[in-house]
């Protein structure tokens, strides 16, 4: 019987370009209609391997492709119905084992019978993956697909007469010059008659009635020939199959590349493209694309510079393409591995980028449907390149960054750097003077946070174009704002191009088992020097290309050879080799962008997070803890020291000190969830939490070193009339909340249209400090520092030639009496409220009242709007709404009575006594005073009987009240 060859290209193909050495599957019958019953052979070596030498139980997950299918992912009738594939094992699809990694599955009925196709569906193709699973339950242990991780297509008989090459499998084959091929053809008809005939080259050199064809071919030069077997009947039916013969003269093939030509796509002029791959351990490469068709062309055979087994590069020249013109192309590798160019700035998904609006991406290539699979690359020679306007740009100095972390997805609407280049105003009234995306680079699917990385130095298409982003980065320059990438290279998706070259196990590139715990993906090897020039050429592009001003490193801990499998302390441990490379890869930063910024998510040891920032390299300190509990109104575990490089014993101001990321749950929701409470003060409520965010930003950017801020920070987000929004990887969350990568509700309208004018009170209050800190050197590179960061009540001391500065601040919930450590008599200035007090005495008291703190300074600063350091709606209330002074009591008195006035707001108060004749007598307050209601005694033993005027000024106001002494 005999058997057709299965593979995971789709075979309506309509150019020849596709050389399938692997035979993933076989089948029988041979020309399976959906009427039959088929018999399946699975080699789970061939493919991407996923099952090779699996010994659990393997499963057959299917679907069919119809006329009713938009794609080639849109499924028909998948079984197990109703199942994602992953949840359950049925015994009914069960693979039976043959030995030597080959599984059967017989169908118990025909394929419409077993799929339970409609009545009015025609069934195309039928669709498979294997599954393997030791336990079954659960996702599967491993996954056997195609070629590449594609899915697996079978295409079934349709029409009355069908033929097609048996022998050699596929639709391809590239031989020497003095090799031959052996060719078997095979045909079938409904009707008699049946004629097969070969043609090479249109040249008839076989023919039979009957229904197989055998035909010895040998090349007579090197060059292109194509085989067709054309099938006939009696009744003029006709079908035919088509072969490509690619004929190399091997001694041409040897060539040493042109000296300086790097990997990847140069371009030229006139036209001209270089391209160069390196692939130690691979054959042949032919380049194909829209220039040639797509079909395999010796013209297009890429030449080899074979230095030894482990340095191998694949180059060529194409010529006379179109300057200005876009064209897709592909390596086709060793006949069944097809890949995009690794270094392509653009590449076109078969199965996303029709969900890509014309509006974020205008004039989008189509992917080439029908032509070939998997990810495809695009090059424009002479293309226009982007005019940059920011000529007068200066990179913000690393210790002075305030970054605001944003992904664009969560952050607007239509997810478009046309529209971040619109809010780029926001920012900068906010007093950012960097911004750090998250990863903007090629990911899997659209929907993601980036942490998916298939292509490094291709522009993810969901945000937008190059030139879009390019003009992103110029604006932001233009308003001294710096880009930061979040960029991913721990590790790469099943699509990358370096991973999908190489069998599982032997890619030089990946480890076959991740050296560390908490990795996803396929883990890199960075002491591979491959992974390493890659990795350099990653970082220059992005430097070079659009510059941007630096990156942030992605799990950094993971960049090491050392094994530590799960064991996440030993993980932790200092790692000389680890630092290694990261020394190599800043150097080779700094040698192309000498001022770039390099920041590292990489929460090891101490001991190798200083070497790494003295070495110049800044490093993530995470305070989201210290910083809740501080807000909640909690003493536990509410130091904040650690937000500073000096907690650290590090050299320079290293640290990127931040109380949220996209990685840690939002303090609001901490406030508005778990927050403290004492009497009618409520943290819980939503306006006393949005004060809490106040003195949080009081205590986080007035302290030296970088700072970061998770985005919609400064609206207070985390909580909102849309429900409560918590990253839903906490068993405290509601179950409405989002999951943690996906996707949050974006809320402009807290800034627009506020709910609660709090929410603008605390951006506004958020950019008056960051102005603050922007205003004098004190807050970056103060003398000397006092610092009480641990508890409820907090200070900060920094001292300069240019002004010293006291911040005291109550994170209580009851009001607090406190000392405030001012360095010298004289004049104090207080920020918000725009007052000045002098001081004579260094050892002054203060109330605070809950949440609430001061900012005082040597050196007068502009004062901010009125108003904004205190929360007065949906605040406690027992903070009085306006200044008053009550009447004595009691009235009248001898010789000692007592009277109560209320502040609105903190600042200056003044309370005296005077006599009927309007001189004073006593001077009862003079002082700041923080917003509340006092009481002060008034002891009149050595004054006579008489009307006395208790007289009150604060607030800009003056009250009187008459009061009787009677002895």
């Amino acid at each position: 019987m005999k058997k057709f060859i299965l593979s995971s290209v789709l075979f309506c193909l309509t150019s020849f370009s596709i050389n399938i050495k692997a035979q993933v599957v076989t089948f029988e019958p041979s020309f399976a209609t959906e009427n039959d019953t088929l018999t399946l052979t699975f080699d789970a070596t061939k493919g991407n391997g996923g099952l090779s030498g699996f010994t659990g139980d393997v499963y057959l997950y299917t679907g069919l492709i119809t006329d009713k299918s938009s794609d080639p992912s849109d499924w028909k009738y998948v079984r197990p119905a109703g199942n994602s594939g992953w949840e359950s094992y049925p015994a009914e699809l069960k693979m039976t084992p043959l030995g030597n990694d080959l599984w059967e599955f017989a169908y118990p009925s025909s394929v419409r019978e077993f799929y339970g196709v409609a009545g009015s569906d025609t069934v195309k193709e039928v669709t498979l993956l294997f599954r393997g699973t030791n336990d079954g339950t659960g996702a599967p242990d491993a996954v056997g697909r195609g070629d590449g991780g594609s899915d697996i297509f079978l295409e079934l008989t349709t029409g009355s007469i069908s033929t097609t090459w048996l022998q050699p499998g596929g639709e391809s084959r590239v031989i020497g010059s003095t090799e031959t091929l052996e060719f078997t053809g095979i045909g079938t008809s409904t009707s008699p008659g049946l004629n097969l005939t070969v043609f090479q080259n249109e040249q008839q050199v076989a023919s039979v009635e009957n229904d197989t064809v055998n035909y010895t071919f040998g090349p007579e030069a090197a060059g292109n020939y194509d085989l067709k077997l054309l099938a006939e009947d009696q009744t003029g039916a006709r079908d035919s199959s088509m072969f490509r013969v690619v004929v190399t003269d091997q001694s041409t093939l040897y060539e040493s590349r042109p000296a300086g030509l790097d990997d990847g796509i140069t371009y030229g002029s006139s036209g001209t493209v270089q391209l160069s791959l390196f692939a130690p351990g691979k054959d042949e490469v032919f380049v194909i694309g829209d220039f040639n068709d797509w079909q395999l062309d010796a013209d297009f055979i890429m030449k080899k510079d074979s230095l030894s087994p482990d340095s191998v590069w694949f180059w060529t020249e194409i010529n006379g393409l179109t300057p200005g013109q876009q064209y897709r192309m592909q390596y086709l590798v060793d006949g069944n591995i097809r890949i995009a160019d690794p270094y392509s700035e653009l590449v076109l998904d078969p199965f996303n980028d029709r969900f890509i609006p014309e509006s974020v991406f205008p004039n989008l290539p189509d992917y080439p449907d029908g032509i070939t699979t998997d990810m495809v690359g695009v090059i424009f020679p002479g293309k226009t390149p982007y005019n940059w306007t920011a000529a007068e740009y200066q990179r913000p100095a690393q210790d002075e960054l305030v970054i605001y972390e944003l992904l664009v997805r969560d952050f607007l609407e239509d997810h478009s750097y046309s529209s971040l280049i619109d809010s780029l105003d926001y920012l900068e009234r906010l007093g950012v003077n960097a911004i750090e995306l998250m990863p903007v680079n090629e990911f899997d699917g659209n929907i993601s946070w980036g942490y998916n990385p298939a292509f490094h130095l291709a522009l993810d298409k969901y945000y937008g174009d190059p030139d879009t982003f390019k003009r992103f980065v110029d604006e932001a320059h233009k308003r001294g704002i710096a880009v930061i990438l979040d960029v991913v290279l721990n590790h790469a998706t099943g699509q990358n191009p370096l991973y999908r070259l190489y069998d599982s196990g032997s890619n030089p590139y990946f480890n076959e088992v991740a050296r560390h715990p908490f990795n996803v993906f396929n883990d890199m090897n960075h002491e591979y020097s491959g992974t390493r020039y890659y990795t350099k050429r990653v970082i220059e592009y992005w430097l070079e290309e659009y510059k941007v001003d630096g990156f942030r490193y992605d799990l950094s801990k993971g960049f090491t050879q050392v094994n530590s499998g799960d064991d996440v302390g030993a993980w932790g441990n200092y790692d000389q080799s680890r630092i290694d490379i990261w020394k190599d890869y800043a150097s080779h930063q700094w040698s192309v962008e000498p001022e770039s910024y390099l920041i590292m998510e990489h929460f090891g040891s101490n001991t190798e997070e200083k070497v790494l920032a003295d070495y110049g390299l800044m490093l993530w300190g995470n305070m989201n803890g210290p910083y809740s509990q501080s807000t909640m109104g909690y003493s536990e575990n509410s130091n904040i020291y650690g937000v500073l490089s000096e907690s650290r014993n590090f050299n320079d101001r290293h640290l990127v000190g931040l109380m949220e990321s996209h990685d840690e749950q939002w303090i609001m929701f901490k406030n508005i969830a778990f927050g403290n409470s004492s009497g009618n003060y409520n943290v819980r409520e939503l306006g006393t939490a949005l004060g809490r965010q106040k003195i949080a930003g009081a205590f986080f950017f007035t302290l030296p070193g970088p700072k970061m801020i998770w985005q919609f920070g400064e609206l207070g987000y985390g909580y909102g009339d849309a429900g409560e929004q918590c990253l839903n990887d906490q068993s405290y969350c509601p179950p409405s909340a989002p999951g943690r990568t996906s996707p949050k509700p974006i809320r402009w309208d807290y800034y627009n249209t506020p709910d609660n004018p709090e929410r603008v009170k605390l951006y506004k209050t958020w950019s008056a400090l960051i102005t603050l800190r922007k205003a004098s050197p004190v807050f970056s590179d103060p003398v000397n520092t006092t610092y009480d960061l641990n508890g409820l009540t907090k200070s900060i001391v920094l001292e300069h030639t240019d002004t010293d500065v006291v911040i005291i601040g109550n994170f209580g919930v009851v009001s607090t009496t406190l000392n405030v450590p001012f360095t010298t008599t004289g004049t104090w200035y207080d920020y918000f409220e725009g007052s000045s007090t002098t001081i004579n005495d260094t050892d002054i008291e203060l109330t605070l009242q809950p949440g609430e703190f001061k900012i005082f300074s040597t050196r007068e600063f502009p004062t901010p709007e009125d108003g904004l350091a205190t929360s007065s709606e949906e605040g406690p209330s027992d903070i009085p709404q306006e200044f008053n002074l009550s009447q004595n009591y009691p009235n009248p008195f001898n010789p000692v009575t007592t009277m109560q006035y209320d502040v609105a707001r903190s600042g200056k108060v003044l309370l005296e006594v005077y006599d009927i004749l309007g001189r004073k007598v006593a001077t009862l307050v003079n002082a700041n005073r923080s917003a509340g209601s006092y009481t002060a005694r008034f002891d009149a033993s050595d004054l006579s009987s008489g009307m006395y005027v208790a007289r009150l000024v604060a607030g800009g106001t003056v009250q009187i009240r008459k009061m009787t002494l009677i002895k």
